[in-house]
């Protein structure tokens, strides 16, 4: 638990201690964020004063106001920040707007544009903030900026699209200053993994986990005591390689022959269904396309083809392998599993994977669970705007910068 100051000069400090223990934990007296933060009463009872005038906490009824003095709880007002969060994934865009108290106010899915350069997309996030922010109502001097999640490789210090395999035309790109020039407001890039690891530690109750993204591509975030891991170039969870199926056919694609991308991102499920024979395989470059095929497959096996079936069982098996090597590596207690394709697979992944993954530990964990994201498929949009109101108000160092 971080600790306040009692150092004059560092109440900007105190004051975001105070207000991200309210964050996390809405309801604590003012006496229970003495004891938690370390400071004096004095000092709690001045920050939560500035905080209810600043309009980002307010004073909830006396929990308990027949005996003695009343406990009077603290939560924050959503109206008090909000920020927008944008997720661009290769085949489906989703742009939101996040109140204080993490609520969504207002969401956009589109699919993503396939033949836009990085100049017309940037002029089509910057219509959509503006339209979210408008519809909502919300004054825009209320929101704080504008976090960004992309595939990756990115800088995140300099905002940088690097070169993603999945956007062939994003290299070198500077997305933070692009967007920054084209809504005027303060913008954060992060990594979709990431972000989307975010999202889910702020909707969970766990602080310990192994969250698994699926969209057009694969990738995966750690959280361990309650902190999102980043890895030294903020790059963590380039996992498509690892390998699942040393038997694996031929598919024809540029990824790893047998590697765990090969068994779930929607290109490599699309290759399995034309070979199969249920589809003509769409061209492998509109990620539109790939995620149409990826839906189509899905449909078919709810409605009972039992070769489509049979493909997402297989993949699932898949999938657990996977898993069951970064769980022997992590020794985490659970796995948490979302993204834009998870909704569509999830009915046919779920059954198979608690077990199979189970198969898979050294050592054996009888709590150990596989779950789907209490998030859903904006996860990673939801965890970017989330990132924005950590950078402004919480109480921890950053390594993401805004232009």
């Amino acid at each position: 638990m971080l600790k306040g100051s009692n150092i004059l000069r560092l109440g900007d400090y105190n004051q975001a201690v105070v207000l991200d223990l309210i964050r996390r934990a809405p309801g604590r007296s003012r006496a229970e964020l003495q004891r938690e933060s370390g400071l004096s009463s004095q000092t709690i009872s001045n920050i939560a004063r500035r905080l209810i005038d600043l309009e980002m906490v307010h004073e909830c009824a006396p929990s308990d106001p027949s005996r003695g003095r009343p406990r009077i709880p603290l939560a924050v007002n959503g109206a008090g920040a909000f920020s927008v969060g944008v997720h661009i994934d290769p085949a489906r865009l989703t742009i939101l707007l996040l109140d204080l108290s993490g609520r969504v106010h207002r969401h956009e899915h589109l699919r993503t544009p396939q033949r836009y350069d990085p100049a017309e997309m940037t002029s089509l996030i910057a219509a959509a903030t503006d339209r979210v922010i408008r519809e909502a109502g919300v004054a825009r001097d209320r929101v704080l900026g504008v976090g960004i999640a992309v595939p990756g490789p990115v800088d995140v210090r300099s905002g940088t699209v690097l070169d993603p395999p999945q956007l062939p035309r994003w290299r070198d790109v500077k997305v933070r200053a692009d967007l920054h020039e084209a809504t005027g407001m303060p913008v954060l890039l992060d990594k979709d993994v990431t972000a989307a690891a975010t999202a889910e530690l702020r909707a969970s109750a766990h602080s310990d986990f192994l969250f698994l993204y699926l969209g057009a591509g694969v990738g995966a975030g750690v959280v361990t005591e309650g902190r999102v891991m980043r890895g030294v170039s903020n790059n963590i969870g380039e996992i498509g390689d690892i390998l699942v199926d040393p038997e694996a056919e031929d598919l024809g694609w540029s990824g790893r022959r047998g590697g765990l991308a090969s068994a779930c991102v929607p290109e490599a499920l699309a290759r399995h269904a034309a070979r199969a024979g249920l589809m003509e395989l769409p061209d492998v470059t509109d990620h539109l396309a790939m995620d149409d095929a990826c839906s189509r497959l899905v449909e078919a096996a709810d409605g009972g083809d039992a070769t489509a079936r049979r493909i997402l069982d297989r993949a699932a098996v898949h999938v657990a392998v996977g898993l069951g090597v970064l769980v022997n590596f992590l020794d985490v207690p659970r796995v948490v599993i979302g993204g834009p394709l998870w909704e569509r697979l999830s009915p046919r992944f779920l059954p198979v994977l608690n077990d199979a993954v189970r198969r898979e530990l050294v050592v054996a964990r009888p709590a150990f669970e596989v779950s789907g994201s209490r998030v859903g498929e904006r996860i990673a949009a939801q965890g970017a705007a989330e990132l924005v109101m950590d950078h402004f108000l919480a109480p921890r160092a950053t390594s993401l910068l805004v232009e």
